[in-house]
C-alpha cells in the first residue's frame, strides 16, 4: 500500500469531515463510479462511506497503474476502513451491462468514459449522471449530451466553487507547483498566460500574488509576437482549445516565436502539445509530456488529497441531487 497508517487515518477524517459538511447521503442509491490510481482510489470509498446500497467500482490498465494493483489497493483499504466487502463489485478491464443496468447514479469518471449511445441505452429510466466537474467543462468525448437530452436522462455538473469547498481555486495553486516545478521562481517573473477562460484568471492572478514582474493574460497571436521577447516561460491553460498548438498543423509559429525569444520556455496545463517535437527544436517544455486538447496535464490531485476529496465528494452531491429530484440545489448545475 501507498499510503501510510497516518496517511490513511488524515484521508478517512478528510473525506468524513467533507460528506457531513456537504450532508451527502447515498442510503438505498447504487453508484457506478471508478477506482483509478493514487487518490482515485478512493471515489468508491466515499460513496460507501455516504452510505450507498452498492457500488460498481470499474479500473483498467493506464499509464498510471494497472487495474489489478487498483482493485488490490481498494481491498486493502475497505479492510482499514472497516466497509463491508459486499458492497462492492468491480470490473476490470470490461464493462458490465449489468452493473449500468443496477447503477441509480452513473459519474462521468474517466475509467467508466466514454458514456456514449451505446453504454447510455443500457441504463435504467431513473438513472443519472453527474459530470464530476463544472458544466462548462463538458466534452463531447466523455459523454452523449444529445443522447441524455433526447432520453430525458437527467446530467449535471458541479459548482466547483461552492462556498464551503471552493475547490476550482485551487487551480491557482496548481498552476504555481507545475511553474516552480520548471524551475520559475515566479517572482520577478515575466510570464504569458495563454488562455481567455477561469483557468488563465486564476494562473494570472496567482502570479500576480507572487509578485512575478509582469503577466500578460491572452489568446492574441500579435500580443504574444509583441510581448515575447524577454518573457521567462508561456504558460498554455486554455481548457477549450483543441487545434494543435506548433507543428505542422499548428496555429503558432514555434520558428518566429523563437527568433524573437531564443530562451524560450513553456508550461503547460492545457494544449495539444508535442513533447518530442519542442525538444526537437530545443524549447525546454514541462510537464515532460505531450499536452492535450481538453484535458488537463496534471489534474487538482497533484495537489494532495483536500481537493480530489472535495470534487468527489462535490460530485456525488449532485448525483444524489439528480437522483431525489432536489435540483434547486446550489451544487448542481443543470444541464437538461
Amino acid at each position: 500500500m501507498q499510503f501510510s497508517t497516518q496517511e490513511l487515518q488524515k484521508i478517512k477524517h478528510k473525506i468524513q469531515t467533507t460528506i457531513d459538511t456537504l450532508q451527502l447521503d447515498l442510503s438505498n442509491i447504487n453508484v457506478l463510479t471508478e477506482v483509478g490510481s493514487h487518490y482515485f482510489l478512493f471515489t468508491p470509498l466515499i460513496a460507501l462511506m455516504a452510505n450507498a446500497k452498492k457500488v460498481f467500482a470499474w479500473t483498467k490498465d493506464t499509464r498510471f497503474g494497472k487495474g489489478e494493483e487498483n482493485i488490490n489497493n481498494l481491498n486493502y483499504l475497505l479492510n482499514y476502513f472497516e466497509i463491508d466487502r459486499n458492497k462492492i463489485e468491480f470490473a476490470q478491464n470490461e464493462r458490465p451491462i449489468l452493473h449500468i443496468q443496477q447503477a441509480n447514479i452513473i459519474t462521468n469518471s474517466g475509467l467508466v468514459r466514454p458514456l456514449n449511445k451505446e453504454f447510455l441505452q443500457n441504463i435504467s429510466p431513473n438513472a443519472v449522471i453527474p459530470l464530476m466537474y463544472e458544466a462548462w467543462e463538458l466534452r463531447n468525448s466523455d459523454l452523449d449530451i444529445d443522447f441524455c437530452k433526447e432520453k430525458n436522462i437527467k446530467v449535471a455538473g458541479t459548482w466547483e466553487n461552492y462556498p464551503s469547498l471552493r475547490i476550482f481555486d485551487y487551480v491557482g495553486a496548481l498552476c504555481v507547483k507545475l511553474a516552480q516545478e520548471a524551475g520559475f521562481e515566479i517572482f520577478q517573473n515575466k510570464i504569458i498566460v495563454w488562455s481567455d477562460d477561469h483557468f488563465g484568471e486564476l494562473a494570472q492572478k496567482a502570479f500576480q500574488s507572487l509578485e512575478a514582474k509582469e503577466v500578460i493574460l491572452t489568446t492574441d497571436i500579435k500580443i504574444l509576437e509583441e510581448n515575447i521577447q524577454n518573457t521567462d516561460f508561456v504558460f498554455f491553460c486554455d481548457s477549450d482549445e483543441k487545434r494543435q498548438i506548433f507543428g505542422e498543423n499548428g496555429f503558432l509559429n514555434l520558428e518566429n516565436l523563437k527568433n524573437l525569444n531564443p530562451l524560450l520556455e513553456i508550461v503547460h496545463l492545457y494544449g495539444d502539445l508535442s513533447y518530442d517535437f519542442l525538444q526537437k527544436n530545443n524549447v525546454k517544455t514541462y510537464p515532460n509530456f505531450d499536452g492535450k486538447a481538453l484535458v488537463m496535464s496534471h489534474t487538482l490531485s497533484y495537489l494532495g488529497i483536500t481537493p480530489l476529496v472535495g470534487l468527489q465528494t462535490a460530485g456525488l452531491k449532485v448525483g444524489e441531487c439528480l437522483y431525489k429530484k432536489e435540483y434547486q440545489h446550489p451544487i448542481l448545475q443543470l444541464l437538461n
